[in-house]
């Protein structure tokens, strides 16, 4: 192998190594911005979720309450017949 070919080696194997370390430098950072949105939408999710399920809990509360009652309005033995 020739003094020119061993420079060029060099050349590729340098350029070679920036490209790696820009590579891993660009992916942590894109890693850390995607943790960052993710966690970011998890509180958020976590907040509309328990407002909803309060919501829906009481909402549901309310309507087994009417349906006990209509049910046990139904049940009575009408006397006038």
């Amino acid at each position: 192998m020739g003094k020119a070919a061993k420079a060029h080696r060099a050349k590729v194997a340098k350029r070679n190594a920036n490209l790696k370390q820009t590579e891993k430098r660009m992916q942590k950072l894109w890693q850390e911005a995607f943790e960052e949105q993710m966690n970011a939408m998890k509180e958020k999710f976590a907040a509309m979720s328990g407002e909803t399920m309060s919501g829906l809990t009481e909402s549901i509360e309310n309507e087994t309450e009417e349906t006990t009652q209509e049910g046990s309005e139904s049940t009575e033995l009408i006397s006038g017949e």
